[in-house]
């Protein structure tokens, strides 16, 4: 029997309205000259207008991969830089966007003092830089700006994908996602969830990314896992299946994570999953997750160039 929150989630969750059968749903490519712009183009295909943005590196993975449930919470893009300095296409999305309220995710290391200062020169007066010790704090840190939740998710900080394969999920869930060690839970963590008492968690990933004694040591864990981080990703959006919708799903390559965390939180907006695919040659069940759920899809939203995810990947993903 599946948990708790997606009960609760259903009770909220109205059915979906016309949803149609759509077995050649179309797809719609959003990229960029780099990971920078295609995230700033991502933000356009989805707010017409945010008065806050959401910003991570661009150059690693750990600090981000709690940011989704944060930008998700303030109807926020989440926008991605370089340590230094901004990109002009970031400074002109804000700009467009209207942003007076930006959450910085990291520390000086990863998004520097004069990220903030060109920030200022723009006229966005409130800044809050969310950092920890380490990536573990951070998450941490991330989850105390959430509304408190019965619930909460558990991936490693030593990967990516299991955390970007229910980042939206969880964000539109109200779940924070705190990073955890293989074999041990750091202080920051364990100290959170004491603190704040979950009811339940759901760990994301096998036994060789989260152990079973460290899983063990959260609330009713419930383990969401697979042979590879594409079958985790497909049994995640099983296993949530009746508290997401399906109509407009994101494809991302599951080799790399600016794309994917950038098209966490747009995917999150409108309540619909992330769906990771090997860039050249999909995993049988990335094809059957597409398939399966083919007739409530109306459009795919496949991120990054060509280069990033072929098309020839794309087409073999609907070929029965």
């Amino acid at each position: 029997m599946k948990k708790a929150i997606i009960l609760s989630a259903l009770l909220t969750l109205a059915l979906p309205f016309g949803q149609v059968k759509a077995e050649d749903a179309p797809t719609h490519r959003i990229s960029g000259k780099d990971r920078y712009e295609t995230a700033v183009n991502i933000s356009v295909e989805g707010w017409d207008m945010s008065a806050v943005a959401v910003i991570a590196t661009g150059k690693d993975f750990p600090d981000a991969l709690s940011a989704t449930p944060l930008a998700y919470r303030y109807g926020a893009p989440l926008l991605l830089t370089p340590a230094n300095s901004l990109p002009a296409s970031v400074k002109s999305e804000l700009k467009r966007l209207k942003v007076t309220i930006v959450y910085l995710i990291g520390g000086t290391s990863v998004i520097s003092a004069n990220i903030e200062k060109e920030l200022k020169s723009m006229g966005i007066s409130t800044i809050t830089r969310i950092s920890g010790a380490d990536r573990y704090e951070t998450s941490v840190k991330v989850a105390k700006h959430l509304e408190n939740s019965e619930s909460v998710v558990v991936a490693t900080g030593e990967g990516f994908a299991d955390a970007l394969s229910i980042a939206p999920i969880a964000a539109h869930l109200g779940m924070p996602i705190l990073l955890t060690k293989k074999n041990s839970v750091p202080s920051s963590v364990s100290q959170f969830v004491k603190a704040e008492q979950p009811v339940e968690s759901f760990v994301i990933g096998g036994t060789g990314v989260i152990s079973e004694q460290v899983a063990s040591t959260f609330p009713m864990p419930e383990r969401i896992s697979g042979v590879n981080r594409y079958e985790t990703n497909s049994n995640v959006i099983q296993y949530f299946e009746e508290a997401i919708y399906m109509d407009l799903p994101v494809i991302a390559t599951g080799e790399n994570y600016p794309d994917a965390l950038a098209g966490s939180a747009f995917a999150a907006a409108t309540w619909n999953p992330v769906i990771l695919t090997h860039p050249t040659k999909p995993h049988q069940t990335t094809i059957d997750t597409v398939q399966t759920n083919s007739d409530y899809t109306e459009l795919y939203y496949v991120l990054g160039g060509d280069k990033v995810v072929t098309e020839q990947a794309i087409n073999s993903l609907f070929q029965k």
